[in-house]
């Protein structure tokens, strides 16, 4: 397939990222750069096998922020009706927040959290070029963390296909619910991100994406808040 060539010139650069040395330090309230990966096979025509990567960085200080792997599979009911279950396993900054937490060590002096998560997810058009998704997730993490031992979320995306091109502007909004920590139960999140999805190459199946995040955590108590605004780029890729 002609576009396996990018797809390796693509992921060695992800992956010598995580050669460098990570310094120490606790969750940063900053702007961030996020760069991914995303490559789906499609086992057959209702199912899929994923496999994601997620390097962050921060920019006002210059190191390494988080990095998270994702493996899944998602089955189509029907058209735009999905379910999708998965792992997930987050490498962090080593920090005293997390390792009080007990956090196991992980590559290149990291802590790690792991999680499981399934989600159900329906997609429909509002008029002509404009549509709406809906996701609904839950997600069990591992070890327990502070600020909760599961969460659930509900997202929306609101997209565009522009005429004649293959250009999609989309805005996300996302609300989180944690559960199960010392903290009182409740949505605790939101996240709002706005985004421009194309392809760069025409005729292949990879889409590129630019976006700007920002998120806000609220009524935390005595914990702190991890607030942080993103800019990112993913690549994604469909192997059939």
């Amino acid at each position: 397939m002609h576009f396996r060539p990018i797809i390796k010139k693509t992921l060695i650069p992800l992956l010598f990222f995580t050669s460098f040395t990570i310094s120490s330090q606790d969750l940063t309230n900053n702007l961030k750069a996020w760069t991914g990966a995303n490559l789906s096979y499609e086992i057959n025509e209702n199912v899929k096998a994923k496999l994601s990567q997620l390097f962050a960085f921060n920019v006002s200080l210059g190191n390494y922020s988080f990095s998270q792997t994702k493996l899944s599979l998602s089955y189509k009911i029907k058209r735009r009706t999905y379910v999708e279950g998965g792992y997930v396993r987050g490498l962090f900054n080593d920090s005293n927040s997390l390792r009080a937490q007990g956090a196991s060590s992980g590559w290149f002096n990291t802590l790690v959290v792991d999680r499981i998560y399934g989600n159900f997810s329906y997609k429909h058009d509002l008029v002509h070029r404009l549509s709406l998704r809906h996701k609904i997730e839950f997600q069990y993490f591992f070890p327990d963390l502070d600020k909760y031992k599961t969460r659930s979320l509900y997202s929306t995306r609101l997209g565009y296909n522009v005429k004649r091109s293959s250009l999609s502007p989309y805005i996300d909004g996302q609300f989180f619910y944690y559960q199960g920590g010392i903290i009182s139960d409740g949505i605790k999140r939101y996240r709002i991100k706005a985004g421009l999805s194309f392809k760069p190459i025409k005729d292949s199946s990879m889409r590129a994406s630019i976006y700007y995040l920002f998120q806000n955590e609220i009524k935390t108590e005595q914990l702190p808040d991890n607030d942080y605004t993103v800019i990112g780029t993913s690549l994604s890729f469909t192997l059939k």
